[in-house]
């Protein structure tokens, strides 16, 4: 007989969100990008940090005010890292992670990032950082998931999808 360990609070709670999402079925940033609009109820902007920024700064940060949501993440990469670091964004404000007020090491990731952004309207600011942290590995698992049922939405083949149909 096999036995499978129950999963930890935290773990259950990310598979719980990633079910109320539905994942494109043919992987797309912008629908994905817009369910997560309608569900927070703001705009999100994407900003891809170049070469010359992505350096000194966390390769994601999520800054989000009243009105809006602005998801800054390192372009230096691959596609599917730029989409593995804006889901992890995207897992950390789903999940309601606190996050901090703009405050000594983020300020000047903020000032860099969003020098036109009046530090009194950020509400929170997200970002990715320690993976010893419980929040981190939230969000780390939640891009992972998301990742992972893309990947295998778009991988399938015909005959696959015949003999493995759900």
């Amino acid at each position: 007989m096999v036995h499978f360990r129950q999963r930890d609070p935290a773990t259950e709670q990310v598979h719980q969100l990633v079910r109320t999402l539905a994942v494109p079925r043919s992987w797309d940033r912008t629908t994905l990008l817009e369910q997560v609009a309608a569900l927070v109820h703001k705009r999100i902007r994407l900003i891809p940090l170049e070469a010359d920024t992505a350096g000194k700064l966390p390769c994601g940060l999520v800054l989000e005010r009243a009105d809006d949501v602005v998801i800054a993440y390192d372009a230096t990469g691959s596609e599917y890292h730029a989409d593995h670091i804006i889901l992890h964004e995207i897992g950390h404000l789903l999940l309601k992670h606190g996050g901090r007020q703009p405050a000594n090491a983020m300020d000047a990731a903020v000032r860099i990032l969003f020098p036109n952004v009046n530090p009194a309207t950020v509400l929170r600011v997200l970002h990715r950082g320690d993976y010893d942290d419980l929040a981190e590995q939230q969000a780390e698992l939640f891009a992972s998931i998301i990742m992972s049922a893309a990947r295998t939405a778009t991988s399938e083949s015909p005959l696959r999808r015949v003999l493995f149909h759900d």
